[in-house]
């Protein structure tokens, strides 16, 4: 009977997992707000930056999103193992890999 309920459990997870897998498109919007955030606060963010300064950067950097989320699109690759998924983003100066899993993502470096 414990065994039983296991198994059920284990298929019920599983089920979860697979159904909640996240697509390419929810990673390509989550990567480009991730990568747009990570702009405004270390790029724009700067002591000897004035006030201005700072707010006209961020300002470019979210009417860029655009080209942000192009270069996610194009340097972006799946590895989908059904019950989750693993993306590696090649960016200019670093990759980024990232697990995907119950509707949820955990960039890991």
């Amino acid at each position: 009977m414990k065994l039983q309920a296991i198994l059920i459990g284990a298929a019920v997870v599983v089920g979860v997992m697979a159904i909640t897998n996240p697509s390419k498109e929810r990673y390509i919007t989550y990567a480009t707000e991730q990568f747009s955030e990570t702009g405004k606060t270390s790029i724009c963010a700067g002591e000897n930056m004035p006030l201005a300064a700072q707010q006209s950067c961020k300002f470019v950097i979210a009417q860029g999103k655009g080209v942000i989320k192009s270069i996610v699109e194009n340097s972006t690759k799946q590895q989908n193992y059904v019950l989750f998924s693993l993306y590696e983003t090649d960016l200019p100066n670093k990759k980024v890999t990232t697990i995907a899993a119950f509707g949820n993502f955990h960039m890991l470096k």
